[in-house]
């Protein structure tokens, strides 16, 4: 009983995955084609909307290439075949940048969104590949923008200790219910794992996250935040020890 039960829960799981992807492919694909078509047949009159439609195409074709980007990084992590080029970063001018380029959508989400810690301090560079740290910081980005959004919040607070330095990202989002704050970073986990879930997801996101952290030496970790919400903190070691 209890091998069929887990065959079960596994199958279920796998169904939901397949679900999930398909759906989380779809709808970017749906929405960069109908922008493209209205706008080869002629159909936008003026500048400012051709402006707005080609926005929308090259944020969806963003966060397709990210969905994909995590469905690579499964298969390589999962293989042992992820490959990493360490470089020396500058953690607050990193961070800053993608701030920028992704504003519009987190802004379009109603996420005010808080940059702490980066202006004054004379931090050494981090030493971290830089499309995993990207794809890390992006998949805790973009689950506080499907679980969290209604917070209204996301903070992103830059701190050091003399081995490392942390950034941590905060929402003011339902946070995390007690009994899958364990589970959250399990491949295919999701808190409401059924097939009618409004909210659709792979399940993936913080599990790659935290692998590749790992891979890299440092750390991602999950802490409830006071009065709701959670803290995601990103631990990531130095390239030289602070003076």
């Amino acid at each position: 009983m209890n091998d069929a039960r887990r065959s079960w829960n596994e199958a279920r799981r796998k169904t939901s995955f397949v679900s999930n992807v398909s759906h989380e492919l779809k709808t970017p694909l749906t929405s960069i084609r109908m922008y493209a078509e209205l706008m080869a047949e002629g159909r936008v009159a003026d500048e400012a909307t051709s402006r707005r439609y080609l926005e929308v195409i090259g944020e969806e074709s963003r966060r397709l290439t990210r969905l994909v980007n995590n469905m690579l990084d499964f298969a390589r992590l999962e293989q042992g075949r992820k490959h990493y080029k360490p470089e020396a970063i500058d953690l607050p001018t990193f961070i800053e940048e993608l701030l920028e380029v992704h504003g519009l959508r987190l802004a379009r989400a109603g996420m005010q969104v808080e940059l702490k810690g980066s202006a004054g301090q004379d931090l050494p560079r981090v030493s971290m590949d830089r499309d995993a740290l990207e794809q890390a910081l992006l998949n805790v980005v973009d689950n506080a923008l499907k679980y969290a959004a209604e917070g209204g919040e996301l903070l992103i607070e830059i701190a050091h200790t003399p081995r490392l330095a942390t950034v941590t990202v905060s929402d003011r989002g339902p946070g995390i219910p007690p009994p899958h704050r364990r589970r959250i970073f399990d491949k295919f986990h999701r808190v409401d794992e059924s097939l009618t879930s409004r909210r659709q997801g792979s399940g993936l996101g913080l599990s790659i996250a935290r692998g590749l952290m790992r891979d890299l030496g440092g750390e991602l970790s999950y802490t409830p935040r006071t009065d709701g919400g959670s803290h995601f903190v990103f631990s990531i070691p130095w390239e030289t020890s602070p003076s």
